[in-house]
């Protein structure tokens, strides 16, 4: 596909920006102190590099009660000589900057008991499970006037435009949604009501500033929470912004406190753009849409669908800065896609800790590194094993000058990452491999498939640095009849996902970690319809439609999963476990903690649960997912043998982790070589 709209430009408002693609706000806590930090002005510096049409930047804390630590703030005049730092940096480059005026309402903390977060009723936020005041009429003339003045010192700043946050859960969808606007006056009851606060909010906005720079609205697309707004009322209010005035509409998913995943890898790319459909139909201004939009084919997709005028893309911005640039010169196999893991980013966020980037180190941490200056003592570098630790190291080290050899016992490369593109909803995993495979192409990287590491051809080789990349090897519990022995049908998770071995009707899956959480999904939708036999069922009417449905959302398999800890997915970032367990609720599963299992024998576990011994029957296939440790016999024969070369681990060899800090461990060792 030829990618025609996403570079054409667009009018909003009275400005014109160079393409469609919108980099929208995102909390990042680069900021620890309100101000702007040479950390975020690099950040966002390195997208203007890359081709980005747009940037809004925030959320930014237009009052204290209404935010929260770690945000970027403009809620006094002594801030704006940083966001003109970010001005200075950005538009040489031709993108255009607008900033996100955020309020929380009751989803901002409550820090101080004498100035609680406020919202349009004292209803107890499911976010953070505290009660806000009810705003009075003073109240709510002093939040709309903060947003006023802090529209006034973005123009100040240089910017050309200000996004009124109304999605996510936020201040504005408290006062639209029944659920927590339960006032009696007029900010509550009928819509027109409730909608006065945003309305009167865009018109004093416009008022201040309107003439002189654009003011936009950020729009929860459906609130996807039982009881409150749907696609069908945002709708309506969506027609009252457009007649407001509003310049442009961001169409984004539900609230924060929503049980439907809308950012995790298992939400199919493009799942939302519906939304921004849905409001464009009823107004006359340019409307964005968001979520899970990471790829520019999808984006031009949904431009040439007239789905929606502009595209949001944030996490992919992050994960390789010059996407802009390098799709619009064709160098698609040099991008580097999100793939919605959510390690280095909304993990972080929920720990307090600067967004990171599974695939792109650098990421936080721009302007540290140079890769375009090539080293000035080449190092012959031997990389023993091809996951994704050993691929990022072999990219660096040659893009930086050093002369790379890959050496993979498989014939095929990726280590643990081949598996984990295999279970449902984890696919786009495999954008990681096709990158590296298309790196090592490109950048002529010597990659020897097939071939076993050993101390001899180390030798041989005559490096002057090795780096292991070596992986895992499985770690089998000493359970009697674990081996098979005793009859049991027991594979390990690998042999399963690759396809080498088939499971029986009634399957059991021993650990609770990720792994064995994708696992087990993967074996409950065994049997399932495929897609396009389930919809050429549905056309011709061949089988009741709540048969067809049933038959293509559920397997045929009877899954278990026995997890030996309290919970599963100890291992499993906070923004992905809650939708595993949720997925696996909803495809029957049965769940089994606090298990201790003490014999396999037949078609039979045995296992101790609260000092009672049970006993699973009629089990059929049984697939261990119980752990690994690292695979470092080679290390460390070859540490004993005092080489004359350095070497280094890296990965699940140094110890058994995610993805990104194999990545990130790649990278670090590829720099360090002129160490």
């Amino acid at each position: 596909m030829k990618l025609v709209k996403l570079f054409e430009s667009l009018k909003i408002g009275n400005i014109e920006i160079k393409n469609r693609i919108i980099m929208p706000a995102m909390a990042l806590n680069y900021t620890p102190q309100y101000f702007v930090t040479d950390r975020i002005v690099n950040f966002y510096e390195e997208r203007a590099k890359g081709g980005v049409g747009v940037i809004i930047v925030g959320g930014a804390q237009i009052e204290p009660r209404g935010a929260g630590p770690g945000m970027i703030a403009i809620d006094d005049d002594k801030y704006i000589p940083g966001f003109k730092r970010i001005a200075e940096v950005c538009h040489p480059h031709g993108t255009k900057l607008f900033v996100q005026l955020y309020h929380g309402g009751a989803y901002a903390p409550s820090f101080n008991k004498d100035d609680p977060a406020v919202s349009a009723s004292a209803v107890r936020s499911n976010l953070t499970k505290q009660v806000p005041k009810a705003m009075t009429i003073e109240d709510i003339k002093v939040v709309q006037e903060s947003h006023a003045k802090a529209a006034e010192r973005v123009r100040d700043a240089g910017f050309e435009g200000v996004e009124l946050l109304g999605s996510a859960g936020y201040l504005i969808n408290q006062f639209l949604s029944t659920k927590t606007n339960k006032r009696t006056d007029e900010y509550g009851g009928s819509l027109e009501n409730r909608l006065r606060y945003p309305l009167e909010l865009i018109k004093l906005v416009k008022e201040r500033v309107g003439k002189d720079i654009v003011v936009g609205m950020r729009l929860s697309g459906d609130d996807f929470v039982p009881g409150s707004n749907t696609y069908k009322d945002v709708a309506v209010i969506a027609r009252h912004y457009g007649e407001a005035g509003i310049d442009y509409i961001n169409v984004t998913g539900g609230w924060h406190e929503t049980r439907i995943p809308q950012i995790p890898m298992m939400v199919p790319q493009g799942s939302y753009a519906y939304l921004a459909e849905n409001v464009r139909n009823v107004v006359n201004v340019p409307v964005f849409a968001s979520n899970r939009i990471n790829d520019p084919f999808m984006a031009e997709q949904i431009l040439r669908d007239e789905m929606a005028d502009a595209i949001c893309i944030a996490r992919t911005l992050i994960s390789d800065p010059y996407m802009p640039l390098k799709a619009k010169e064709g160098k698609f196999w040099d991008i580097r896609n999100c793939v919605g893991c959510n390690q280095g980013c909304f993990d972080h966020i929920f720990k307090m800790k600067p967004i990171e980037c599974m695939r792109n180190y650098e990421a936080s941490r721009e302007g540290k590194f140079d890769l375009s200056k090539k080293t000035e003592n080449p190092k012959k570098v031997l990389i023993i094993g091809s996951g994704p630790g050993g691929l990022e190291a072999a990219r660096v080290a040659t893009v930086l000058g050093h002369n790379v050899t890959i050496l993979e016992k498989n014939d095929y490369i990726g280590g643990q990452a081949n598996l984990s593109y295999q279970p449902p909803g984890r696919h786009q995993i495999k954008d990681v491999i096709d990158y590296y495979n298309a790196q090592i192409n490109h950048l002529n990287i010597d990659l020897q498939l097939g071939k076993e590491a050993n101390l001899d051809i180390i030798k041989e080789y005559n490096p002057d640095a090795v780096i292991f990349a070596t992986g895992v090897n499985y770690s089998i519990p000493p359970i009697p009849g674990i081996d098979g022995s005793t009859g049991t049908d027991i594979h390990l998770a690998e042999e399963v996902l690759s396809g080498d071995v088939p499971i029986g009707k009634n399957v059991v899956v021993v650990g609770g970690s990720g792994t064995g959480m994708e696992t087990a999904i993967w074996a409950a939708e065994q049997g399932a319809l495929d897609s396009d036999v389930a919809r050429f069922i549905r056309l011709y009417d061949l089988m009741p439609p709540g048969e067809v449905d049933e038959k293509w959302l559920r397997g045929n398999k009877n899954v278990t999963i026995m997890e030996i800890l309290p919970r599963l997915g100890t291992n499993v970032g906070r923004t992905t476990r809650g939708f595993l367990l949720g997925h696996m609720n909803k495809l029957g599963m049965k769940i089994i903690t606090g298990a201790n299992i003490t014999k396999f024998e037949g078609r039979t576990i045995q296992y101790d649960l609260d000092k009672d011994t049970r006993v699973i029957e009629d089990v059929d296939s049984v697939i261990l997912a119980t752990g690994v440790k690292p695979n470092i016999e080679l290390h460390d024969e070859v540490k004993a043998s005092n080489p004359s070369f350095t070497i280094a681990k890296i990965g699940d060899c140094k110890k058994p982790r995610t993805m990104l800090e194999a990545i990130h461990e790649g990278f670090k060792a590829a720099f360090k070589l002129d160490a």
